[in-house]
């Protein structure tokens, strides 16, 4: 057998990458995922967390501690010219192993242990083929972005079938990766951003960076930014602390934001609806709490195609909160109200009692076999105030006249962003105009159906409440300046009230 010089496995990891390779659950399937900024150190974590889960392998009859793990790439430039050369620089042929060309696979061995690591590509239905017959004790996605939902679950299916259950079986078995961060119309960052996932604090005096656990058996590890005072990796980068900062030179904002900042950004496929909208500025940094002394108003696009209601108040120097939201499919507005809008407004606004809906006009409209409005069910539970008409450039222009002012040196603008997560995404950039590929130009006029246009519409008819009744009292008080002023004839002289 072929022994690794000593120092082979010399690796002092960053602490989140630390705690990302000591981290797995025996006896089950694991997902283990994490991301982070370039150069630190994720693709590293990857081949030694499978050094550590090898080495837990219970031994054969023969003493020796056998695994299989296949490493996937989405094509094979990508493996060969980069997840392949991250690994040579660590573990060489002759010294941590044999490497065999011909079959893209390198035979690790050091200590007792031997594992049979496979390198391979998804170019091709083939290459796919191949991937998910394999029967595998372990396998790593490389750059787990660009692998599809179908692969994922697929091979997951084909983890701990090595070694066979009369060698003894697989001792711990699963799946992990490392990334930087994607879109967010990425089917990964749903799946890791669930709604009900947990910070886990336990590990925040270990590492800097945040780690969630996302379901029973998922954990998502988060590196700091490469510009935090607790960016990893830096004493291993050109330039150590000015890594970054050189990096991000004639960078695009969103470029600096997905591969430094690790933020998810959004796609540039169309052109947002709201291109004023600034989620660093507009979305708050900590829970916004609702005032019981305000009006609570909810902006509604309903249908049974995708109903939004949007929860918000105009705080008392003219700043738009934004406190919530409520997105369902496949609901009449009855069952919404029953199982979804009450329930909501129960958790989140306590003791809520001066609420009004302000819906799409159209919601007003009796259809033909229903004599009923959408209107008219909301209205046995609630106000609503109806515009009188649902012309998109209005509801644009009270958007904008939120998100262009500041007040009192504050954004007029401020969200949820925890409880607002889909319609933060909207203004990103998901409530968009279709782009015509040929020319790149717009298509129309109107916004693109998809599933943000219903959360877009809803916070744009709340919005445009607010704007209204501004305009209302404005021209009450114009009113009321003008009769102080105007002049009244009394005579030969003019008198003023």
């Amino acid at each position: 057998m072929i022994q690794p010089k000593a120092d082979v496995f010399v690796y002092k990891p960053p602490p989140t990458v630390r705690e990302f390779i000591s981290h797995y659950k025996p006896g089950e399937l694991f997902f283990d995922w994490i991301e982070g900024p370039v150069g630190s150190a994720k693709t590293t974590g990857n081949f030694f967390k499978l050094c550590r889960l090898a080495a837990l392998q219970e031994p054969q009859a023969d003493g020796i501690r056998r695994t299989r793990c296949v490493i996937v790439r989405n094509t094979y430039p990508m493996l060969r010219d980069t997840t392949l050369k991250s690994w040579q620089q660590w573990f060489k042929d002759d010294e941590a192993g044999e490497w065999l060309a011909t079959q893209n696979t390198f035979i690790l061995r050091f200590d007792d242990v031997e594992c049979e690591v496979l390198f391979r590509p998804l170019d091709t239905p083939d290459d796919v083929n191949r991937v998910l017959s394999l029967e595998v004790t372990f396998a790593i996605i490389d750059e787990f972005v660009n692998i599809p939902k179908a692969i994922i679950e697929s091979l997951s299916g084909r983890c701990g079938r090595y070694p066979s259950a009369k060698d003894g079986g697989a001792t711990n078995w699963g799946m992990w990766g490392a990334s930087n961060t994607d879109t967010e119309d990425n089917w990964w960052f749903d799946h890791l951003h669930a709604e009900d996932r947990v910070r886990l604090h336990e590990y925040d005096q270990w590492t800097k960076g945040q780690v969630w656990q996302v379901n029973a058996n998922t954990k998502l590890f988060v590196q700091p930014s490469g510009f935090s005072p607790d960016a990893e990796n830096l004493e291993n980068l050109p330039g150590g602390a000015a890594y970054y900062t050189n990096l991000a030179v004639g960078k695009s904002v969103a470029w600096i934001k997905q591969f430094i900042e690790v933020e998810w950004g959004f796609s540039i496929a169309g052109t947002p609806v709201v291109p004023t909208f600034r989620a660093e500025l507009h979305v708050s940094k900590v829970p916004l709490v609702w005032n019981p002394g305000l009006m609570m108003v909810v902006g509604l696009d309903p249908g049974i195609g995708g109903l939004a209601a949007i929860f918000m108040q105009e705080d008392l120097i003219g700043r738009l909160l934004v406190y919530g939201e409520v997105i369902a499919k496949g609901y009449g507005a009855k069952r919404f109200i029953s199982e979804k809008l009450k329930p909501y407004i129960r958790r989140r606004f306590p003791g809520c009692e001066r609420i009004t809906i302000a819906p799409d006009p159209a919601a007003a409209n009796r259809s033909a076999n229903d004599e009923k409005t959408i209107v008219d069910t909301f209205r046995e539970e609630y106000d609503v105030s109806i515009e009188s008409n649902n012309r998109l450039p209005l509801r644009l222009d009270a958007i904008d006249h939120y998100t262009t002012r500041l007040v009192e040196g504050k954004p007029a603008l401020l969200i949820d962003g925890a409880e607002c997560p889909i319609l933060v995404r909207a203004l990103k950039g998901g409530w968009r105009y279709a782009l015509n590929p040929k020319n790149e130009e717009m298509k129309g006029s109107e916004p693109e159906k998809n599933q943000y246009s219903h959360p877009g519409d809803g916070f744009g008819y709340g919005a445009r409440f607010f704007v209204r009744e501004g305009d209302v009292l404005a021209k009450m008080e114009r009113i009321k300046q003008s009769r102080r002023t105007r002049p009244v004839n009394r005579g030969s002289a003019y008198h003023y009230r």
